[in-house]
């Protein structure tokens, strides 16, 4: 029997969470508070817009898309949500 991943299973999106997870990511690759809380925000707003209609999304899929718009701002943070789960 094949274990499910615990990020294949469905999760409630939660603007405050995203952010938080984003400050935290930075802070642990030494990002400048400022430039953190700027990026944090404009991502969070990004990938809220891209929740609206969608019935489902999984911690891989809220990864992905994450990563996707942290490429514009910073490819560490990316670096790190592209690997999530991953040892790196």
């Amino acid at each position: 029997m094949k274990r499910q991943s615990r990020q294949n299973k469905p999760q409630v999106f939660s603007e405050e969470d995203v952010k938080v997870d984003i400050l935290n990511t930075a802070k642990s690759i030494n990002m400048p508070p400022g430039t953190a809380e700027s990026i944090a925000e404009k991502t969070t707003k990004e990938v809220a817009k891209w929740v609206i209609g969608r019935k489902i999304i999984t911690d891989d899929d809220l990864n992905m898309r994450i990563a996707k718009e942290l490429q514009k701002y910073s490819r560490d943070l990316a670096y790190v949500y592209q690997n999530r789960g991953r040892i790196i």
